[in-house]
């Protein structure tokens, strides 16, 4: 009986928490999270100065996050216990990881955080860090330290040195440095007089404002970095004029960091897309929108009120699609229009705003599933005989029901992002207006190619 008491024992020594995180001399380790190892230490060799370094290890295929991680992850941070003076987290350049169109910004394998305690500090230092850690799953751990400063560890001067060579400069890596928005984008231009090898540009929150993977186009000396922007709840991009940002720009192990107050950027060039080309990427797009999948049954039941309806001429038939055609046409305009007055008036823009609103989705969810029920033959709507008679001769044969079932399949389709769309959209967007106008126009006969037909 002894014996068994003594291994139970045993046993429950080996499970308790603080022995397992120190199974490696100076590293702790969380039972909830075996993919990362963490390890303070404290120096005082410097008289009236105390350095802190925490080392993170991550096991392969496992990042953690730098102190803006981008459109997701959490940053590291420390909550000290008792009283503990200002101290200053110094953050080596990150780097960039994107996921199913999420970038982030952090670290992967290892990564070393020097740290200075501003006043005196405590002869023992003791709180918790937070960490949060990602590979296909995301874990936020929290590990709790206890560490006494000491002037003893020979090597702690060598890894702080190395550690403080990765965090970025205030100057030295361009010539010229200016950033400038427009509408949805930051725009960032660098002049430097050696060239760029293998730029990367990493920035800090502003705001509301997530900033998306920035593209980098490299002219000799001059570089220059367009960042897609919006905010955390996809209601449009906040205007970042007149505001400051931080950022980080790293060349070839050379980094800077530096603030910048947000100016007017030029207008977009469009990659320098041709206008033809935005054209027909614009009646391709169109096109395409028939086959999405908010659009597909509208499309099946204008096609099936032919096959169905006995006795009607070929005239009258042409008629009928004409005029959801011109309902096409005429919705895309309207588009036109409210997006020259959102423009005007300074507001954000995008295709199929209105479907991130959830009162709009809400109506829309009660519309299809009446049309839904009623096609199903559940109930129908009985119309007193008069009216019936008016909505079926109304504009010939009834031809404002078939302008408002065009006008119905374009609602429908300003949630679909169909290929080539989003380019010509984002031109529009950004174009003149005359530009934006015809662009939506050829949106607007793209997609009624297989009505015309």
């Amino acid at each position: 009986m002894m014996t068994v008491f003594r291994q139970a024992l045993l046993c429950l020594l080996l499970l308790w928490l603080p022995v397992s995180w120190a199974a490696e001399p100076g590293w702790l380790r969380s039972p909830d999270n075996d993919h990362a190892s963490v390890r303070l230490r404290a120096d005082t060799s410097v008289a009236g100065e105390t350095r802190l370094l925490l080392d993170v290890k991550l096991e392969d295929g496992w990042k953690t996050y730098w102190r803006s991680p981008g459109e997701g992850g959490v940053a590291p941070s420390i909550a000290w216990k008792g009283e503990m003076p200002t101290v200053d987290w110094f953050w080596p350049t990150p780097a960039r990881f994107e996921v199913a169109n999420i970038t982030t910004q952090g670290y992967h394998d290892r990564v070393t955080f020097p740290m200075m305690v501003r006043g005196r500090s405590p002869a023992t230092l003791s709180g918790v860090l937070t960490l949060s850690t990602c590979s296909n799953v995301c874990l936020l751990t929290d590990f709790p330290f206890s560490v006494t400063p000491t002037a003893e560890d020979p090597t702690f001067a060598h890894d702080y040195a190395q550690a403080m060579g990765q965090i970025p400069l205030a100057s030295g890596l361009t010539d010229s440095l200016h950033a400038g928005a427009r509408a949805g984008e930051l725009v960032v231009e660098a002049q430097r007089a050696a060239g760029w090898t293998a730029p990367g540009l990493y920035l800090d929150a502003v705001d509301d404002a997530d900033f998306a993977m920035p593209q980098i186009q490299v002219d000799g000396e001059t570089l220059r970095a367009t960042v897609p922007v919006h905010d955390g709840w996809g209601e449009g991009a906040p205007d970042l004029r007149g505001k400051s940002v931080t950022l980080v720009l790293a060349d070839n192990g050379v980094a800077q960091e530096s603030r910048l107050a947000i100016g007017e950027a030029p207008a977009s060039d469009n990659a320098s897309l041709p206008l033809w080309q935005v054209a027909l990427m614009a009646l391709l797009g169109g096109l395409i929108l028939n086959l999405m999948p908010c659009v597909l049954p509208v499309l099946g039941m204008k096609l099936g009120s032919i096959l169905l309806v006995e006795e009607k001429s070929r005239r009258q038939i042409r008629r009928q699609f004409l005029a959801s055609v011109a309902g096409i046409l005429v919705s895309f305009m309207a588009l036109a229009l409210l997006m020259t007055v959102l423009r005007l008036t300074n507001q954000a823009l995008g295709w199929g705003i209105q479907f991130q609103n959830p009162w709009f989705i809400g109506v829309m969810v009660l519309v299809m599933l009446t049309f839904s029920a009623s096609l199903f033959g559940w109930f129908e709507f009985r119309l007193p005989s008069a009216m019936t008679t008016s909505l079926a001769t109304h504009g010939g044969n009834g031809l404002s029901g078939h302008f408002w079932q065009g006008a119905f399949a374009t609602l429908l389709a300003t949630p679909c992002s169909a290929p080539f769309l989003g380019t010509a959209v984002a031109v529009a967007l950004t174009a003149s207006l005359p530009t934006l106008w015809g662009l939506f126009i050829a949106l607007g006969l793209g997609m009624s190619l297989p009505w015309l037909l």
